[in-house]
């Protein structure tokens, strides 16, 4: 059955195009209602639906947005999505997702699709060192862009670029002094891969948050792991090696907390009696194992909800925004005073 088209719905309502085009605008105040309620039932009869591609052509926008992430397995990425596809459909766009693999070439590569497709903009939520390439070529086709957790210094002028701030210093802090408190003094970091900017500010916010509590971050281990379950169960190895043994760990995200706690199952160890595991991200599974995990927690819907409505701010205003989230941390198993 072919496609209805303006000119259907025009005929079967008795009107002209132009009259169509303007109710399906909003564009009425001057319209007697009579003739909006043919059009209207005309539009309902024929089941018409207007076309994404001409409607774009008029309005210059094509109703979609890019969101690149880092890794589609890691549960923290849900509900971000979540988050981003709710305020979405809201507001009638489509999202095209990318999974970066935390490799910056299929990055460029996802990249350079999302312009050939004319998106309205981008959410960069990947983790890595991207930051002269993708501003260079976003201001160089006019894309709004989105950053989460980035550190950019310098933009280009022509730049349409808002910055989201994941602050985990309030999170990691009170996880270290919770540790702290415990009686835990011998604490190790899993951070992840140190060529990611995020993993070397959580790792960083680990050291001070040490000092701060009147501990030698210089001597504190540090193991650096890929921010995956794997990485986690390869550290504890690790870390076992390590004299004196560390009570307690601080992991940079979830899933490398899982991998140390199930690993530490694997070897008689028991958690958080002979050692006390932190995790970052608070996932949904943090609070469905045994023992469920004390962790640093992102508001993760939030965040995608504030990544999506900054965009759409850009788009309508044609403005830049900073905003900053916040981490807090949420006690759980997983933690408990330190051996003797």
């Amino acid at each position: 059955m072919p496609r209805k088209t303006i000119a259907d719905v025009a005929r079967v309502a008795g009107v002209s195009k132009s009259t169509v085009s303007r109710v399906l605008g909003g564009k009425t105040r001057y319209m007697r209602a009579e003739t909006r309620e043919r059009v209207l039932q005309a539009i309902n009869t024929l089941g018409y639906r207007p076309s994404v591609v001409a409607r774009s052509l008029v309005s210059k926008r094509t109703q979609t947005v890019g969101l690149l992430i880092s890794d589609i397995g890691n549960p923290f990425y849900h509900e971000v999505i979540r988050g981003v596809e709710d305020v979405a459909v809201a507001h009638d766009y489509s999202i095209f997702f990318c999974n970066t693999n935390y490799d910056p070439a299929r990055s460029r590569q996802h990249f350079h699709s999302l312009v050939d497709k004319q998106v309205d903009g981008v959410l960069f939520m990947a983790s890595g060192d991207y930051s002269s390439w993708t501003l260079d070529e976003a201001a160089q086709h006019a894309l709004p862009l989105v950053l989460v957790d980035w550190n950019v210094e310098d933009a280009p002028p022509q730049s349409l670029l808002s910055k989201i701030t994941l602050n985990f210093v309030p999170g990691i802090h009170e996880a270290i002094a919770h540790l702290v408190s415990l009686g835990h003094t011998r604490i190790a970091h899993v951070s992840g891969p140190h060529t990611l900017a995020t993993a070397r500010k959580r790792k960083q916010a680990f050291l001070d948050a040490m000092e701060k509590h009147g501990l030698d971050a210089a001597q504190a281990p540090v193991i650096e792991g890929d921010l995956r379950v794997a990485g986690g169960r390869q550290a504890l190895g690790a870390i076992l090696e390590i004299a004196p043994r560390p009570t307690a760990v601080l992991a940079a995200n979830d899933l490398t907390a899982l991998g140390l706690l199930w690993e530490a199952r694997n070897r008689d160890i028991s958690v958080p009696e002979q050692l006390s595991i932190v995790g970052l991200d608070d996932i949904t599974l943090a609070s469905q194992v045994t023992p469920a995990l004390t962790t640093v927690s992102l508001p993760r819907y939030d965040l995608g909800k504030i990544a999506m409505q900054l965009l759409l701010e850009m788009l309508q205003s044609g403005e830049c925004f900073t905003r900053r989230v916040d981490t807090r941390l949420v006690i759980r198993q997983s933690t408990a005073p330190s051996p003797a």
